[in-house]
C-alpha cells in the first residue's frame, strides 16, 4: 500500500513540474508568485518545484519584477535555452538531414550525412546524432521517414522512396543506444502537419492537413491538434489513385498522385534536370512545360477533394519542393478544385515556413511529448 501511495505522489509531483514548465516556457519571464496564482498550487510546493528545475538545469533566473510598490521585488524565472536540446531527423532517399534546436526552440546546429548504399540507415542516423549532440544535453530525438509504420511497434513496414529492409529497425537501434533520451518514430508528413501548426501562420487551427511533394508525395492529418497516425497508413496521400488505366506504382496500385506529382515525375514529364530549370521554362511560357503543370495541378486537385470529402480539414497547406512553381501551379491547382468540389472557398495555400518542416515538426513533437504540452 505504501509503494501505491509514494507512486501516486510521485506522478501528481512530475505533473505539477510539467505543469509549471510549461508556464514559465510559455510566459518567457514570469515570477514565483503568478506561478501560484495561475496554478492554484502552494507557495511552498511551487518553490520547491522551481527549484527542482534550477537544480536540472531547464530554468533561471532572468531579473526581477517592476514594481511601483516598495519592498522586495519579485524575482523572475525563464527557461534556460542550454539546460537541453531537441533533435529532429528528416531521413530522405539520399542523406539524412539533422538539426537540434534549444529549449528556447532555436536552432542551433544543422547537419546533412549521406545514406551509404550497403550500410544500415541506423548507423547513418545515429552518425548524424552524433555530430549534433557534442557537448549538448540531448532530451529527445525525433526520427520522420517517408513511408508506413507500425505503430504499435515503431517499425517502418514500407517505403517508395527508401529500403524499407534497411530503415525498418532504426526505432530500436536508436533508442537502445540512447537509452536515456526520449526516441518517437513517426511519419515525416504527420512532422510536417505538426510544425504547421505549432510555427505556421495560423497557429490556432487544430484541424488541418499539410501535403509534402519532394522525393515522393504525403499528407500530415492533424485531427484536434494532434498527428492522426491511424494504425500506421494514414496520410499516404500520394497512393491515392488518380487513373486507374495509368503505370504501375512500386505500392502495387495503378495510377497513383506519386507518380504524376512528385518532384521527380514532374521532371521527367519536362525533360528537366531541376525546378529552377522549369521555373525558367514556365517564365518562358513554355508549352510543354504549362501543360505538364497544368496536368499536376489537376490530378492534385482530385486528391485534395477526396481529403476534403472525407475529413474536412479546415485547410490545406501545400509545402515542399514543389513551391518553386509558385503561382504556376497553385492558382490552377484553386481553381480546378472550385471547379469539382462541394465546398468552393476551401482554403489552399502553399506553407510560409522556413527551414526544414519535418525536423522543426520532429523536434516539437518530442519536446511535447516529455513536457506534456
Amino acid at each position: 500500500m505504501l509503494e501505491v501511495v509514494k507512486s501516486s505522489q510521485q506522478l501528481i509531483k512530475e505533473s505539477n513540474m510539467r505543469l509549471v514548465f510549461r508556464l514559465i516556457h510559455k510566459n518567457g519571464c514570469i515570477s514565483r508568485a503568478d506561478i501560484k496564482k495561475i496554478t492554484g498550487l502552494s507557495a511552498t510546493t511551487v518553490s520547491s518545484l522551481v527549484e527542482a528545475l534550477m537544480a536540472d538545469g531547464l530554468v533561471e533566473e532572468c531579473g526581477v519584477k517592476d514594481s511601483n510598490t516598495s519592498g522586495r521585488k519579485a524575482v523572475l524565472l525563464q527557461v534556460c535555452a542550454d539546460g537541453g536540446y531537441f533533435v529532429g531527423l528528416d531521413i530522405r532517399k539520399n542523406r539524412i538531414v539533422a538539426d537540434a534546436f534549444a529549449l528556447d526552440f532555436t536552432s542551433v546546429f544543422h547537419t546533412e550525412v549521406p545514406i551509404v548504399k550497403g550500410q544500415k540507415i541506423a548507423m547513418g542516423i545515429l552518425h548524424a546524432i552524433g555530430m549534433v549532440s557534442r557537448n549538448r544535453r540531448i532530451l529527445g530525438v525525433t526520427m520522420g521517414v517517408p513511408g508506413v509504420i507500425d505503430t504499435k511497434n515503431n517499425r517502418l513496414l514500407s517505403s517508395t522512396v527508401l529500403d524499407a529492409e534497411d530503415a525498418r529497425d532504426v526505432y530500436q537501434t536508436v533508442s537502445e543506444a540512447m537509452p536515456d533520451v526520449r526516441v518517437i518514430l513517426k511519419n515525416n508528413s504527420g512532422l510536417v502537419a505538426y510544425a504547421e501548426k505549432e510555427f505556421g501562420a495560423d497557429e490556432q487551427v487544430k484541424n488541418l492537413v499539410s501535403i509534402d511533394i519532394d522525393d515522393g508525395v504525403g499528407a500530415g492529418i492533424l485531427i484536434d491538434g494532434k498527428i492522426y497516425d491511424g494504425s500506421g497508413m494514414a496520410g499516404e496521400f500520394g497512393h491515392i489513385s488518380v487513373d486507374f488505366n495509368g503505370e504501375r506504382c512500386q505500392c502495387g496500385n495503378y495510377g497513383c498522385l506519386e507518380l504524376v506529382a512528385s518532384i521527380p515525375a514532374i521532371l521527367r514529364k519536362t525533360d528537366c534536370f531541376s525546378m529552377d530549370e522549369l521555373l525558367k521554362k514556365l517564365e518562358a511560357n513554355d508549352k510543354k512545360a504549362e501543360e505538364a503543370v497544368s496536368s499536376t495541378a489537376k490530378a492534385l486537385a482530385f486528391g485534395v477533394n477526396n481529403i476534403v470529402n472525407l475529413i474536412d480539414p479546415e485547410f490545406i497547406v501545400v509545402g515542399g519542393q514543389i513551391r518553386t512553381l509558385g503561382e504556376f501551379l497553385l492558382e490552377p491547382l484553386k481553381q480546378c478544385f472550385d471547379e469539382i468540389s462541394l465546398i468552393k472557398d476551401k482554403y489552399i495555400r502553399y506553407s510560409v515556413l522556413q527551414g526544414n518542416p519535418v525536423t522543426m515538426g520532429g523536434a516539437k513533437v518530442v519536446f511535447d511529448s516529455i513536457f506534456g504540452i
